[in-house]
């Protein structure tokens, strides 16, 4: 949609601008942390190129990183710039003057004129449709307020609700590979399954939560998305099978007593634990969840979802032409109410049809469905919600910091750790073992070895694990509180008319005497009227962003109020309107008017001059006399 200047501005503030400090703050701690490496290439380049090229890329990557987020929040702390076209239309826009906006904003759209009409006739609202899939009903049936959210929020809930589900159905699915083991049905191999799927079930919730953060994205909330409990199934059954098979497939390698003791020592030194990353993924959980469900609670308390409209229906005898109501209803009575001077939005335009039958009559119908200009209208946000969004932006972007620097120390110390290893098996390992036949004597020999090896690795899988939880959590806290840092509220008046019914034509005259000399005839149009008119003043929502589509999103009606007040004041302008019309024309213009009575003066003369009584000149006979001396010369003649 074009940016549309103009003079009176529509009171909008950008909401972005604490969220994109925090963000551009975390960008330049991202772009320091990615110096760091970089600096570090020259000292160590002559050393070992092998890590000066893995500091190059990854200071190359950490400052890609920091200075898209950082550019990222400076771009929030730019100007929010509203046009006066702002924003997305309900429906498309059939306004002849705004056809260029309205084909642009067309493909965001979220109702059709039709599904518009049908909420204000039927006192329903369309948007809050019935929850899609297993999991999805059982939230909003643990939560019935939560189907009056925007999609947007719906989608975040859901999709808190259901990796909360998986996390909680995989540690059943954990206790049910226990009870497995315990019982032997997964034979002698049940003291080594356990530690594998402790480390199974980190990797498992570590890759879900970060897939939630990635399904968070503005273009994916955009209609609701369905959650079943297919994914738990699997989850289910795979926690019965694989201690199974696993055991299936021990039992196949026919061990004797003492290699299955050495089977197992090994399996101990280079085992996993998993549970202090799982404690810590936990935390992570309970901060997410606890700072989202009192942002929902606060937002809820501001939810209001009426169906209330106000109706008008009557049969009105007026002598007038059809085509004068429509025009008079959509240039005039719905022009007054523009808000800021700015065209109402129509969703069906106003084409009435006039069906001409004979003899002056016919019968007219004719629709228009209209919204006035959106009035932006701010939430009144409690200072609970407002620190909760703050809080939840800010630990956020912080453990987004934190997870990327755990990274970076990853992968740095990573070829540390390599190196050692190398070092160990060529230097200290191979000789040690060299001529041992027994192998439980290699055991022990190769156990205080490799000891300080695996103790390295053990605790380079824990920083990488604990960076990837931090990123998670982080990336779900940012983007699920950058939606309620960008819901925006409007204000609107969105009406409904239908008129029809039938005329007939008649002609009315006047100054019809000898004497006049102005004369009107008029043909006078008869209608019978049948308005009917439906108007709501409703609330809708949209989800601002940053950037040259920043309200250009999907626009959502979210409550509907009755307007008795206002809809009485357009039928009153209406009614006025029809009363006031004049039927016989006249002369309004001060020259003709003039012109009219010079007319009247001179004809006035003419009848005083016509009406007095004829006087004969000197030596002349009166018109009598002469009668009366032709009928007695007719008289003689015949006498004679």
């Amino acid at each position: 949609m074009a940016y549309d200047f103009g003079s009176l501005k529509l009171g909008i503030k950008n909401p972005f601008k604490l969220e994109g400090l925090v963000n551009t703050l975390a960008g330049i701690a991202i772009v320091g942390i990615g110096l760091g490496p970089l600096l570090s290439v020259a000292s160590v380049i002559q050393e070992d190129k092998i890590r000066a090229w893995i500091y190059a890329l990854l200071g190359l990557f950490l400052l890609i990183v920091g200075l898209r987020r950082a550019g990222m929040g400076l771009f929030q702390l730019f100007r929010f710039f509203v046009g006066r076209s702002v924003p997305t239309s309900l429906s498309y826009n059939c306004n002849p003057s705004e056809q260029d906006n309205a084909k642009a904003e067309h493909r965001f759209t979220a109702y059709n004129a039709k599904q518009l009409e049908s909420m204000l006739m039927g006192r329903k609202n369309t948007t809050f449709v019935e929850p899609q899939g297993w999991l999805a009903r059982l939230l909003h049936s643990l939560v019935p307020k939560l189907i009056t959210a925007p999609y947007p929020l719906r989608n975040l809930a859901q999709e808190l609700f259901t990796v909360v589900a998986m996390t909680a159905t995989a540690f059943i699915a954990f206790g049910i590979a226990s009870f497995v083991c315990a019982t032997g049905l997964a034979g002698a191999a049940g003291n080594l399954i356990m530690p594998l799927m402790s480390v199974m079930l980190l990797v498992y919730i570590t890759l879900v939560w970060r897939s939630t953060g990635g399904r968070l994205k503005d273009g994916r909330l955009g209609r609701l998305q369905a959650k079943g409990p297919g994914s738990l199934a699997r989850l289910l059954a795979f926690a019965i099978l694989v201690p199974v098979l696993i055991g299936y497939g021990y039992g196949q390698l026919n061990l004797r007593p003492d290699e299955a003791v050495l089977f197992n020592q090994m399996i101990e030194l280079v085992s996993f634990n998993a549970w202090p990353n799982l404690t810590y993924l936990l935390v992570m959980v309970a901060v997410v969840l606890a700072s989202t469900i009192l942002l929902f609670i606060e937002r809820m308390k501001l939810t209001q979802a009426h169906t209330d409209v106000s109706e008008y229906r009557d049969n009105l005898q007026e002598s007038i032409h059809p085509n004068e109501i429509f025009i008079n209803t959509e240039s005039i009575v719905l022009a007054n109410r523009r808000y800021q001077e700015i065209p109402n939005r129509s969703y069906q335009a106003f084409d009435p049809k006039l069906n001409e039958q004979s003899e002056g009559k016919g019968a007219f119908d004719g629709q228009l469905l209209i919204e006035t200009q959106p009035e932006f209208k701010e939430l009144p946000h409690s200072a609970l919600f407002k620190l909760c969004r703050t809080a939840a932006t800010i630990v956020g972007q912080t453990l987004l910091v934190i997870g990327l620097a755990t990274f970076a120390y990853v992968v740095m110390n990573g070829y540390d750790i390599y190196l050692l290893a190398e070092n160990v098996f060529q230097s200290d390992l191979i000789p040690a073992l060299r001529g041992v036949r027994d192998d439980a004597m290699a055991l022990e020999i190769a156990t205080p070895i490799l000891l300080p090896v695996t103790e390295e690795i053990d605790s380079l899988i824990v920083m990488l694990f604990l960076s990837l939880a931090s990123t998670a959590a982080g990336n779900i806290l940012a983007r699920g509180a950058h939606l309620f840092w960008g819901e925006m509220h409007w204000d609107s008046l969105l009406m409904w008319m239908k008129m029809e019914g039938t005329y007939t034509e008649s002609k009315v005259s006047t100054g019809m005497s000898i004497h006049d000399s102005t004369r009107s005839e008029n043909v006078v149009v008869r209608s019978s009227i049948t308005p009917w008119i439906i108007s709501s003043r409703i609330r809708t929502t949209c989800f601002a962003t940053s950037g040259s589509n920043n309200l250009e999103m999907p626009r959502y009606v979210l409550d509907m109020q009755k307007n008795d007040a206002e809809l009485n004041e357009i039928v009153g302008e209406i009614k006025d309107f029809l009363r006031g019309r004049e039927n016989i024309a006249s002369i309004t213009n001060e020259n003709d008017l003039a012109n009219a009575k010079n007319i009247y003066d001179v004809n006035q003369v003419s009848r005083a001059h016509l009406s007095a009584p004829q006087t004969p000149a000197p030596g002349q006979h009166s018109l009598e006399e002469q009668a009366a001396h032709h009928q007695r010369q007719e008289a003689l003649e015949k006498s004679d």
